[in-house]
């Protein structure tokens, strides 16, 4: 499936999670309403008509939305082969919950993950978050038995917290169907403050040492935002790999995306995989400075 024949949209800021390197921040609360029905409905209209045949309700907490169910079958209705939900899994550790999600023709899921064991219910904000996490991992490999084509992908974001222990996590995840799982280093955190960024975000070169720990038990795994001038050249085929993003999918994106965009460097003009690479978060570039040339 092309890339390109996909929808991802928003349906807004709710989330039952208070991560704390979350870039929405407190928008949870100032935005604390999902999108009317009638907005995604023509969200759905609109975009079948441009031959896409892929869609993902997402961001923040997408099964939080009461219509939910009813965007996905409605999309099925429309022929749209491929129908995802991004999501913090807490759902899905109820079997019943996943079946009926399945039964209304969901046919991916993307588990958003970011440690293992007590550290991850730390950085969610949230006790016994990764007990839940388990039982929805068992459930959806249970699912995948019956079920070949149904898709399992994972999302985690990589912070200060985590970066130099992260193998752990993913020593854990292959135990599991997965057919990617990617590592994200932080979008952009426009709302944050310089301080505050600082102690989130983590420079290239300290996180490269634990990228052949990652890699070591999950052959599958991807790194979206890591320039490939900052990666050694064995490991470029992971950056590569990742899903690359069609940006005229998303249709309702919001102010922050232009603050968010990645920026070239002064080399990347005469880099033969310029076409290739992530770049860098422009507001990354604010705070480590001192490490590029801009």
């Amino acid at each position: 499936m092309s890339w390109l024949n996909w929808i991802e949209i928003f349906l807004w800021y709710p989330c039952n999670q208070k991560c704390s390197f979350c870039f929405q921040k407190d928008l949870r609360y100032k935005e604390p309403k999902f999108l009317d029905y009638d907005k995604v409905i023509s969200i759905i209209d609109s975009w079948i008509s441009e031959w896409k045949n892929s869609i993902i309700f997402s961001w923040w907490e997408s099964t939080m939305d009461k219509n939910i169910l009813k965007y996905v079958s409605y999309s099925k209705l429309l022929w749209f082969k491929d129908i995802r939900i991004h999501t913090n899994w807490l759902l899905f550790s109820d079997n019943n919950k996943l079946l009926e999600y399945y039964n209304n023709w969901i046919t991916w899921i993307i588990i958003s993950v970011h440690w293992y064991s007590k550290i991850h219910d730390y950085l969610v904000w949230l006790d016994w978050a990764f007990e839940k996490l388990k039982l929805s991992f068992s459930n959806i490999s249970e699912l995948i038995k019956t079920d070949r084509n149904f898709v399992l992908d994972t999302n985690t974001v990589l912070t200060r917290y985590n970066y130099n222990s992260i193998h752990i996590l993913f020593k854990f995840l292959s135990y599991f169907p997965i057919t990617r799982s990617q590592v994200v280093q932080l979008y952009s955190l426009y709302l944050f403050t310089d301080e505050e960024k600082k102690k989130l975000y983590i420079p290239y070169d300290k996180f490269k040492p634990f990228i052949e720990k990652i890699i070591l038990n999950n052959k599958n795994v991807t790194f979206e935002n890591f320039p490939l001038c900052k990666v050694d050249s064995k490991y470029w085929d992971y950056i590569i790999k990742r899903q690359k993003y069609d940006n005229n999918a998303y249709w309702n994106m919001w102010e922050w995306f232009e603050e968010s965009d990645c920026k070239y460097l002064e080399t990347c003009h005469g880099c033969n995989h310029k076409n290739d690479c992530t770049w860098i978060p422009k507001d990354y570039l604010s705070i480590f400075n001192d490490t590029f040339k801009i």
